[in-house]
């Protein structure tokens, strides 16, 4: 009975001094996260020229599905630096459609534990590039292209499942401010929180 509770001791042991090897310094990191269902936001666009009805066609809430990959590179140990592309449709009111591009610098920084869940704290900012398509009655669809900033942070948890792949979770509060392209008294704002699953590997 000792020898195998010694035994598995030292297979935690070893588990635990693997998954901590992972965030070390000099490791980089590939992940990969779609957004849960069921995340909700509120956009609104404003300027003085938009008439009440147009303004209600742009106003929406609803929800999103978002591809997010990113790549990180630990500069110290649990400290991890790297950017991020991110790809997200959405169906609102009004048979609008939004479509959202960002790019964006990371920094995240793990929580050492000696188990193989490690909670990790995330935050970033960049550029967003939104497209409106709204359906307007009696008229053809209408397009608009706005671009600006954005920023996100969160709190999460890596779950490693091997020496090297983790299953991630994560919520996340993030925040657009962008102006249109062809008029920049046109403001456009987003923001929301929401949660998203992914998969990382390290090497």
């Amino acid at each position: 009975m000792k020898q195998n509770f010694f035994i598995v001791s030292v297979l935690f042991c070893l588990f635990s001094f693997t998954m901590s090897a992972q965030t070390e310094k000099g490791k980089f990191s590939i992940s990969g996260r779609s957004s849960m269902e069921g995340a909700y936001f509120s956009n609104r666009v404003y300027g003085a020229n938009i008439d009440i009805s147009d303004r209600e066609a742009m106003d929406l809430d609803g929800y999103s599905i978002t591809i997010t990959p990113s790549i990180g590179y630990f500069v110290i140990d649990n400290l991890s630096v790297g950017g991020q592309a991110s790809f997200s449709i959405t169906d609102g009111d009004y048979q609008s459609k939004t479509s959202q591009f960002i790019l964006m610098p990371t920094v995240a920084y793990y929580i050492p534990t000696r188990k193989p869940v490690r909670p990790f704290v995330a935050l970033g900012a960049g550029y967003a590039n939104v497209s409106l398509e709204m359906a307007m009655q009696g008229a053809q669809a209408e397009s608009m292209s706005f671009g600006g900033f954005t920023w996100a942070g969160g709190l999460g948890a890596a779950f490693f499942v091997s020496n090297n792949i983790s299953i991630d979770l994560m919520a996340e509060y993030a925040e657009v401010s962008a102006r249109y392209s062809k008029d920049s008294s046109y403001k456009y704002s987003t923001k929301g929180l929401g949660g998203s699953v992914g998969l990382s590997v390290y090497f």
